[in-house]
């Protein structure tokens, strides 16, 4: 498949919302763990708060319009193949960003074969007075795309794409960033 991305407004918008509620607490996003160590905390990388307790198995109706997602984007892939194996429930406030990146894990510098397939990025909430806080996504020509998304549109796409979100000058926007893997 040679497609970029994919945006659509599947998922229930209430469902996300008792993401948003729920009382669990933030903490400083981190940078995923790979072969050269564990998660850490780059500010001038990502800034970010995480809820830390939204995990895939308390929404099974999510990942099911997650994953629902995958024969829109190749009807020869079966959904039943993938599973939703990580959420990332962040907020970006004023100065809040993630730099150029792609979120399939490397091992020894090569794309891990049981690593991420897909990711997706869900806007559950933004501020009146957003400004900044775009999401960015680069072709394989190296072109950048600014990808508006809306409060409950989705975009998916492969995790071997770069991407970033851009600094947040003002107000908020609150994601449900998911990570779908291939069942082995």
């Amino acid at each position: 498949m040679n497609k970029l991305y994919i945006k659509r407004k599947d998922l229930n918008i209430e469902s996300l919302y008792d993401m948003r509620d729920e009382s669990s607490p933030y903490e400083d996003s981190k940078i995923a763990g790979s072969d050269k160590g564990p998660a850490k905390k780059e500010k001038e990388t990502r800034s970010s708060k995480r809820k830390i307790s939204v995990i895939p198995n308390h929404y099974p109706e999510i990942c099911k319009s997650l994953l629902n997602m995958i024969s829109i984007w190749d009807s020869t892939l079966n959904p039943e193949d993938f599973y939703v194996k990580e959420f990332n429930y962040l907020k970006y406030g004023k100065g809040d960003h993630f730099t150029r990146h792609m979120d399939h894990l490397r091992i020894n510098g090569k794309p891990d074969p049981k690593g991420r397939v897909f990711s997706t990025s869900t806007i559950i909430s933004k501020s009146d007075d957003l400004q900044g806080g775009d999401f960015i996504i680069w072709d394989q020509h190296n072109a950048e795309h600014k990808i508006s998304l809306d409060v409950g549109e989705t975009i998916f796409f492969s995790s071997l794409t770069d991407h970033q979100v851009r600094k947040v000058i003002q107000g908020n926007r609150e994601v449900l960033v998911a990570w779908i893997y291939k069942r082995t």
